[in-house]
């Protein structure tokens, strides 16, 4: 988590409106589940259809109101991103000019450059993403698995369990992520600098004869950019790919204890359907979060250079 996030103006109050939207969502999901749940065992049970029609009614309303939920979230982020970003923008504009040339030359004047022009951007992504996903992974959970305690204790125990194994191995995905990640920014960053030098030394260049072999320069700093950029995105899809696996395992377990127990009789096909369904939404708030989660490094670092500037 970015260490000045708590700083930003309008961000406590943005956070609590996201925290209290995304509970709502939570317990539409709970009914969501609960109605479509409720609606195929009666239909199993051989109940008529028109008996059946208003859980389905029901489901269909709880999930178009999460859905709108997370339409609101998602307007709300990016209008804080959008607002935060651009007030950074003008800052850090302000504060190049009372740098003056000298100041600028210190940190380069194609770094400035690049951290203003798309720096800037990819920390607007940064606040978009990050808040409400980090809001939903505590959140929603939480949420479901207090349903599922209530319907069933044993499934619950397994969840409870398997949440923190995926968040520490999301947390070790993160730090080889961001390695990574910033050694892409870094090269993103020396080619930015080095495209704008070129620019303005091209001439001096061409004079002196030298405007054909600079290619070769331009080549290489360009191929260092591309191996950066090739590492970054072999290490997301990896973690993708590790959080679907283990999630979708962490899901198996619970629907084949259900599955034991449902023969046994020592669970009702209510009950089960209802925890079977939950499961995948309890693991996908920490799949979003990493899925977005190598979107947002870069606006991060970003982040960082801004305020080191500031």
């Amino acid at each position: 988590m970015d260490k000045h996030l708590f700083n930003y103006k309008g961000i406590k109050l943005h956070m609590f409106i996201v925290g209290i939207l995304t509970v709502l969502q939570g317990i539409t999901i709970v009914f969501q589940a609960l109605n479509l749940a409720t609606a195929i065992t009666n239909m199993f049970n051989g109940t008529a259809s028109s008996a059946v029609l208003p859980y389905f009614a029901g489901f269909a309303a709880a999930f178009l109101l999460r859905h709108f939920i997370q339409w609101l979230k998602e307007r709300i982020a990016f209008h804080y991103g959008e607002k935060t970003s651009v007030e950074f923008q003008n800052i850090l504009i302000q504060k190049i000019f009372d740098l003056g040339p000298r100041g600028i030359g210190r940190s380069g004047s194609g770094n400035i450059i690049t951290l203003a022009l798309e720096g800037i951007p990819k920390f607007r992504t940064y606040l978009e993403l990050f808040i409400p996903r980090s809001i939903a992974m505590f959140v929603i959970p939480i949420v479901v698995l207090i349903y599922v305690y209530s319907a069933d204790t044993l499934s619950g125990i397994i969840l409870t369990f398997t949440m923190p194994i995926m968040i520490s191995f999301l947390i070790l995905l993160g730090v080889v992520a961001q390695k990574y990640a910033k050694t892409q920014w870094s090269s993103y960053q020396l080619l930015a600098r080095h495209f704008v030098d070129s620019l303005r030394g091209l001439l001096t260049l061409k004079y002196l004869g030298r405007s054909k072999s600079h290619q070769h320069a331009i080549a290489s700093v360009s191929d260092k950019y591309r191996i950066a950029t090739n590492r970054s995105l072999r290490i997301a899809f990896l973690s993708s790919f590790s959080l679907d696996f283990f999630s979708s395992l962490s899901i198996a377990v619970v629907a084949v204890e259900l599955g034991i127990r449902l023969i046994d009789g020592a669970i009702g096909l209510q009950a089960a359907l209802t925890v079977l369904i939950l499961a995948p939404e309890y693991f996908q708030p920490i799949r979003d979060l990493g899925t977005d989660y190598h979107a947002t490094m870069d606006g991060k670092d970003a982040g960082e250079q801004i305020h080191r500037i500031l």
